[in-house]
């Protein structure tokens, strides 16, 4: 029972989720019942009409339903996710790594700047995503410029104002690990700064760099939801006017959510069907997160398997021969 117990459950779960998803945001285009620009009509089939806004699982062509336009609900999941996921993954990939670069070696020097705690501590009380959103808003609404520029232009601005707190975070880690007695024998036997860095102490962040990863990923996915309840969506802003109606560009889950909140009162589940999307997304690598962590935790906790010689042979015992 103790053993079953013990499984990591948000560990399994959560790869297993993860996985699923990055394969559908690989193929999802290709299993997309309709375009995106493929809109029901009204029709009569066996004597019922069918019109969009269509409920969920009213046909068996959209199975999810369609918005007010006839647009598949489940065609735009499927090709919106491919942008959330991706872009956070880049994003993440960009600031980790040289976040990662430059906190190690600060972390190696031997007093810190005080500037430099200064930025780090006055950075982290400001909001990220209202920075990201007064940069994009001037070139967001209707803009003339292609959507993967400004994808590009959010890839690029969210990684810049990230790297600061990496650089905090893997900085202090890394302090605390350039104390250990370890390191000052490696660096009394002659070992370099470079080889300090990448032979001792990257060796002993790499677990925790890999939970910050995955945690990286769903604050990107945070940022990009909380842009889009202020109407920036990543990839640009479509406006029609009278009445004033914001449309997603790329269909990203944060922006379908952002652009159906108008539908909380009616037709539902055009809202609900990409919330429940985003939130499947960023709870499952939440899990994979927390099941690394258990992970990690549970074998530092383990009492470690040492050898202690080999007793397969035993030499035999020689008795002396009485005289």
């Amino acid at each position: 029972m103790n053993k079953f117990l013990r499984i990591n459950y948000s560990l399994y779960v959560g790869a297993f989720f993860v996985v699923v998803l990055i394969l559908l945001s690989i193929i999802g285009p290709l299993l997309a019942p309709h375009t995106l620009t493929e809109a029901l009509e009204t029709h009569y089939t066996n004597g019922k009409v069918f019109a969009p806004p269509l409920e969920p699982f009213k046909s068996k062509n959209f199975p999810l339903g369609t918005d007010k336009w006839g647009y598949d609900m489940l065609s735009m999941v499927l090709f919106g996710l491919r942008y959330t996921i991706f872009i956070s993954i880049i994003i993440t990939v960009i600031k980790m790594s040289l976040g990662t670069l430059a906190g190690i070696y600060i972390g190696t020097w031997k007093k810190t700047p005080g500037w430099m705690e200064a930025i780090e501590n006055a950075w982290s009380y400001v909001p990220l995503f209202l920075v990201v959103y007064f940069f994009l808003k001037p070139i967001t609404f209707n803009s003339l410029i292609d959507p993967n520029t400004l994808v590009f232009y959010f890839i690029l601005i969210t990684s810049i104002i990230s790297i600061p707190s990496i650089i905090s975070s893997v900085r202090l880690k890394t302090q605390e690990v350039y104390k250990s007695i370890f390191i000052e024998a490696a660096s009394t036997l002659g070992a370099g700064r470079n080889r300090i860095v990448w032979k001792h102490i990257f060796p002993q962040l790499k677990e925790s760099l890999l939970v910050m990863f995955i945690l990286e990923i769903v604050f990107c996915m945070t940022i990009m939801g909380q842009l889009a309840l202020m109407n920036i969506f990543v990839g640009g802003t479509y406006v029609t006017f009278d009445p004033i109606i914001y449309h997603s560009i790329t269909k990203e889950l944060a922006g379908l959510v952002g652009q159906a909140r108008a539908n909380i009162y009616s037709n539902q589940h055009v809202l609900v069907i990409p919330l429940i999307s985003l939130l499947i997304t960023t709870v499952s690598f939440n899990m994979l997160a927390n099941g690394l962590k258990n992970r990690i935790q549970a074998n530092y906790q383990r009492t470690p398997w040492i050898k202690t010689g080999n007793n397969s042979y035993s030499p035999p015992i020689r008795r002396k021969k009485r005289g």
